[in-house]
């Protein structure tokens, strides 16, 4: 399938009102439900709240001063960590044959929050406290969503979906600041987009102003473009719910790629990946255990090297997509 043509912008995701999800509006969390089982992905409305859109704005102004810094300036924040500091452009394979992705990232793994620390350069250490706000934000309205799918589902006490993300954990949730550069016309593309995957989360909850995120619908079996909305969150069910919840939640195959061959603009995007605790565990739909610490640890290698840890594509995907189509969701247990 070709990677820029067509361009075709999905009409099917739901928009559920955060105001309402807090205010335990029946109604609302019956859509939410839906949304998760169905589309896998939703828009969740934040207008109501000025504060993480205050927020929202903050952390955009503050990724581009850190990003514009010179390359051996960020690669200080290196720490070899998938959960942790700064990883360059080109360090996976990209959607494209022959090409490596094409975005920078710089993260803060939740621990460090708890902790109260930064262990980062003093660009990073001087922001601290305002990366760790909006931290907090992301994790307790992806929480609440967890609180509101388990009270829908009717589940009690240990079943409850947010029960094995209680703090103290520990657990590997993340926060992902990522900066897809501008491409140079007088450059070959070498370096472009993400490649196909599900997200190693139980949720995600995505904040960016620029195109370039495609979903593989599960009701149309084609790429569509989600639009970003001005005070609107994407959410999508990561690999964790999607398991925990035996295959009835939706984990998504989706991707970034520019709308057109080159990414004509910067783009910017601020990612919360909510994690089960470490020692979660679960059955993939071949019936092979993990806790969520091993899944977690194995696929970020397959990330790296998907040819050879994953020739059939079945890591990445969490066994969503087969030849470009969704596949049944069946078959899987959770413990």
């Amino acid at each position: 399938m070709a990677i820029t043509e067509p361009i075709i912008v999905s009409k099917s995701l739901p928009t559920i009102h955060l105001d309402l999800l807090r205010a335990e509006n029946d109604m609302e969390s019956k859509k939410l439900l839906s949304a998760c089982r169905i589309q896998g992905f939703f828009y969740l409305d934040l207008t109501s709240d000025s504060e993480i859109c205050k927020l929202w704005e903050g952390m955009v102004a503050r990724m581009k001063d850190y990003f514009e810094q010179p390359l051996e300036v960020k690669m200080q924040d290196s720490r070899g960590s998938h959960n942790y500091g700064y990883i360059p452009v080109g360090t996976e394979p990209g959607p494209k044959p022959e090409t490596k992705d094409g975005y920078e990232t710089l993260k803060f793994s939740r621990r460090e929050f708890l902790k109260g620390s930064a262990d980062l350069t003093t660009a990073v250490r001087s922001e601290a406290d305002y990366f760790f706000s909006f931290i907090m934000h992301a994790h307790t309205i992806t929480f609440m969503i967890l609180e509101r799918l388990s009270t829908q589902l009717g589940l009690t006490g240990s079943s409850r979906f947010e029960a094995d993300h209680a703090d103290p954990g520990p657990s590997l949730s993340t926060l992902v600041l990522l900066h897809y550069p501008k491409h140079n016309n007088a450059t070959a593309l070498t370096n472009v987009g993400h490649l196909k995957h599900t997200d190693i989360s139980t949720l995600t909850f995505l904040l960016a102003k620029q195109w370039g995120l495609q979903f593989l619908s599960p009701e149309t079996n084609r790429w569509e473009f989600l639009e970003p909305r001005p005070g609107h969150a994407i959410i999508n069910v990561g690999n964790f719910l999607r398991f925990r919840s035996g295959g009835e939640m939706a984990s998504i195959v989706h991707r970034v790629i520019p709308l057109k061959e080159r990414q004509d603009e910067d783009r910017y995007s601020i990612v919360y990946l909510l994690r089960t605790n470490d020692d979660a565990s679960f059955n993939d739909p071949t019936g092979k255990k993990w806790t969520a610490k091993e899944w977690h640890d194995y696929k970020y290698e397959v990330f790296q090297s998907p040819t050879t840890l994953d020739a059939k594509g079945q890591i990445l995907t969490a066994m969503m997509e087969e030849n470009d189509k969704m596949v049944v969701r069946e078959g899987i247990t959770s413990e």
